[in-house]
């Protein structure tokens, strides 16, 4: 049966830059078929995010105003849920759905797929994707753009979308910073429980992380994976009193979170929005030795050539002098975690490092996190939302919510 509307998908690369053509496709001016001369409205984390900040300057509560509620303080399945019901009430000719499911946890995935798949019928989708596995089984062209222009509409059983293996083929340089007294155990939890507002959030949580092991921790949005992390890599002060041992002392008996954070290489979504100032691409590797945002110290001749081995661990010499700023999702990433890297630190915690980039980029930082985990003596602690097929921990430890506080599942 011939679907009622076309529905169109385009995937988000660096080839398809949004700042020259999404204004366009959302004010009907390209010839598509069914959204010509239509108003179209935008789906995406972006437009959330100036909802939350209109809210907290103005108090101004626009998509919750029914429920009562601050979007702060809904997770994030439901601060989606309330944005695709408020753009519904604007009566659009066509949505136009930006990654719509980054960030969310698989349960809220398959619930918002199936509202999007019943919407379809309603009216025309738009879906700009990073993941090929986001694909919506409705869609019936793919739009191709270059730079500005329109370039090709491509019947969905005509498209290709490029798979790639990426193969680092040079060894990571060895550790040039010497850590001492590091034990066999380095992260150890012992019925931790955590609660907040007379709500429960972590329910006697017990977990050990040793030394060269390679964790997943899963878990559902609000179920406590940030509050877990808090309490090994931050300043939670719901871990003091506890059962917490980082590096074989109880946190709070007298280390500073500076001594802790020493022996962590940490990088998260958030940790992007610190760099603003345009450093090259050899300043933020360097940077790491001393987990600064920017180079502040002159390093000294080893640093700066163990520095120039993990570019060319990464392929990048030709960007050696290339703005961060400049380059890829993608490869952002990828110098992060060298920069995470340099001083081979006993654990390795990347939070959503997949998260906005496209098949091919996590293939790439993929490919870096599996050869950090087989060549070197860190343990890595990789938190993802999704199952990523490139991705080969040995354990997982999944955190299951309940009205008590989430418990936790080691598989």
């Amino acid at each position: 049966m011939k679907p009622s509307h076309q529905h169109y998908a385009i995937e988000d690369t660096t080839r398809s830059p949004q700042e020259y053509w999404l204004s366009h496709l959302l004010s009907g001016t390209y010839k598509l078929p069914g959204l010509e001369g239509k108003r179209g409205v935008l789906f995406s984390n972006s437009v959330l995010e100036k909802y939350i900040e209109e809210e907290e300057k103005h108090d101004n509560f626009e998509l919750t105003s029914e429920i009562n509620r601050s979007l702060r303080t809904l997770s994030t399945g439901e601060q989606k849920k309330a944005l695709l019901a408020y753009l519904l009430q604007q009566n659009p000719d066509f949505i136009v759905l930006n990654n719509p499911y980054e960030a969310l946890d698989k349960e809220s995935v398959a619930v918002l797929k199936q509202q999007l798949i019943t919407l379809s019928k309603e009216m025309p989708l738009v879906f700009i994707l990073n993941r090929q596995d986001d694909l919506l089984p409705v869609i019936t062209h793919i739009i191709t753009f270059e730079r500005e222009e329109l370039k090709a509409l491509v019947p969905i059983e005509d498209y290709n979308f490029k798979r790639s293996e990426f193969v680092f083929d040079k060894d990571i340089p060895a550790a040039i910073t010497k850590y001492t007294n590091i034990p066999e155990v380095l992260v150890e939890l012992k019925n931790v429980n955590v609660n907040y507002e007379n709500r429960s959030i972590l329910k006697d949580i017990s977990w050990t992380i040793k030394k060269k092991e390679f964790w997943h921790l899963i878990g559902p949005n609000g179920s406590g994976k940030t509050t877990l992390l808090s309490m090994i890599y931050g300043n939670n002060s719901k871990a003091y009193g506890q059962e917490v041992y980082l590096f074989g002392k109880k946190k709070g008996s007298g280390e500073s979170v500076w001594d802790i954070k020493q022996k962590i290489g940490y990088i998260s979504p958030a940790i992007l929005e610190l760099f603003k100032r345009s450093y090259t691409v050899e300043q933020m590797i360097v940077s790491g030795f001393f987990d600064s945002i920017g180079l502040y110290q002159s390093p000294s001749t080893a640093q700066i050539h163990t520095a120039a081995q993990w570019i060319d661990v990464l392929n990048l010499n030709q960007e050696k002098n290339t703005s961060f700023l400049k380059l890829s999702p993608a490869i952002q990433r990828l110098i992060l975690i060298a920069r995470a890297m340099i001083k081979h630190p006993p654990l390795l915690i990347l939070d959503e490092p997949l998260i906005n980039v496209d098949d091919q980029g996590a293939a790439l930082i993929s490919a870096l996190i599996n050869k950090i985990a087989k060549e070197s003596d860190t343990s890595i602690l990789f938190v993802s939302h999704r199952d990523e097929p490139n991705i080969h921990p040995n354990f997982t430890f999944a955190l299951q919510s309940s009205s008590k506080g989430s418990v936790g599942i080691q598989k």
